[in-house]
């Protein structure tokens, strides 16, 4: 055999070694147990704190919103969509009020002109040409936005 096979054989011979070893090293031992992921996750995300409560919670105490919402569009997202919670689960949200600023930068995530949501009588609007410089909630109620403020 001439040195060059023989050479590149034993590299490549140490390459797969050392591979195996790095993948072993490198992969956890639950990772396939249950399918294509890490089966120990499950117990890590079991153990991490829970920050949204569910549109019940919400109704529990703001019954008089969700009827508004309910004769509008918005009653086909929860509430924690434009609320994002910032306590646990666990804690009363009169402790720390999930508060939104009501930009227009906010709204248009939702509401910026799309030629897909326009096809299909999603409510949209060009930023440029809506009053840019204020707030969407200095003009619209934002759980009943047909309702502007005078």
């Amino acid at each position: 055999m001439p040195k060059i096979i023989f050479r590149l054989l034993l590299s490549f011979i140490v390459f797969v070694t050392i591979f195996i070893v790095i993948k072993q090293l490198v992969i956890p031992n639950s990772f396939g147990d249950y399918g294509h992921y890490r089966a120990n996750s499950i117990d890590d995300n079991k153990g991490r704190t829970l920050y949204f409560k569910g549109d019940e919670k919400c109704i529990s105490c703001h019954q008089d919103i969700n009827d508004l919402i309910n004769t509008d569009l918005h009653s086909e997202i929860s509430c924690e969509t434009c609320h994002p919670p910032k306590i646990d689960a666990d804690t009363d949200c009169k402790v720390n009020p999930p508060k939104i600023k009501g930009t227009i930068e906010f709204c248009a995530q939702c509401h910026t002109k799309n030629a897909a949501r326009e096809a299909i009588g999603f409510p949209n609007f060009d930023i440029k040409e809506h009053k840019g410089d204020q707030n969407c909630i200095e003009c619209h109620n934002p759980h009943a936005p047909w309702e502007l403020k005078e």
